[in-house]
């Protein structure tokens, strides 16, 4: 089992995420980094992107996680994601059935923001995408299909759940911790926290806006910063 992360270079994130996110794990997982820009950390292994994923969004780059070149089971996880308790378990995942996560918003939906990949499921998803890339591109724009996560679902059906493998230990910051009245990324629609963070709650998902670094939560670590100026990340090839 390796951790994965994905960072594609010119967007909203930095390698210093990639630092921030990375000194949250566990000491010892072994960390993996799919990019398009490499560079050299602590900790992490660079592997260049099979493709630039020109022209597309984002999240498009997470179909890496299932090229056929790393045989691994996986441990994926967004860069957005902030981990406030111990997570080791999570490394013993085994099993030939992905884990994601049910949508905060529309729990009939699958959300890709955490996922366990077990390498006996990377080659159905990896081959469906690229037999038609510009089509599932341009079907995954609605909330029923939404990006990465929507083309996943589609070519799977369903999978087991985090949040019923681990109830609690999985918290989205806009649904579960802002409360309506008191932050302004609460919603009257989908948020229904009281504006602190639950017991028990081991991994929150910022899905969207705002970023971890711009909630100015009390509980975030103290080392989460968004400094892209630090010289340890020039780029220079792994």
């Amino acid at each position: 089992m390796k951790i994965a992360l994905v960072y594609r270079a010119g967007g909203d994130y930095t390698p210093n995420d990639v630092k921030t996110l990375v000194a949250q794990l566990p000491k010892g997982a072994e960390v993996i980094c799919l990019t398009d820009a490499p560079f050299v950390m602590d900790r992490v292994t660079c592997i260049p992107l099979t493709t630039p994923y020109q022209g597309m969004r984002g999240w498009w780059a997470k179909i890496d996680l299932f090229r056929p070149d790393i045989t691994d089971d996986l441990l994926y996880f967004d860069l957005d994601t902030v981990i406030t308790g111990d997570i080791k378990k999570l490394l013993k995942t085994t099993g030939d059935q992905m884990v994601m996560l049910t949508d905060f918003y529309h729990p009939q939906y699958l959300m890709s923001s955490v996922m366990f990949i077990p390498n006996s499921a990377k080659a159905q998803i990896w081959n469906a995408f690229w037999k038609e890339p510009q089509r599932h591109i341009a079907e995954c724009t609605v909330t029923a299909k939404w990006g990465d996560q929507g083309f996943i679902r589609g070519v799977i059906g369903d999978c087991l759940h985090w949040q019923d493998l681990y109830p609690g230990w999985f918290v989205s910051y806009k649904a579960d911790i802002v409360k309506v009245g008191e932050n302004r990324w609460a919603t009257e629609r989908y948020s229904r926290g009281d504006g602190t963070l639950p017991a028990g709650a081991r991994v929150v998902v910022f899905h969207g806006n705002p970023r971890p670094h711009e909630s100015g939560e009390p509980w975030l670590p103290a080392y989460l910063t968004h400094d892209a100026t630090d010289p340890v990340f020039e780029s220079v090839t792994c």
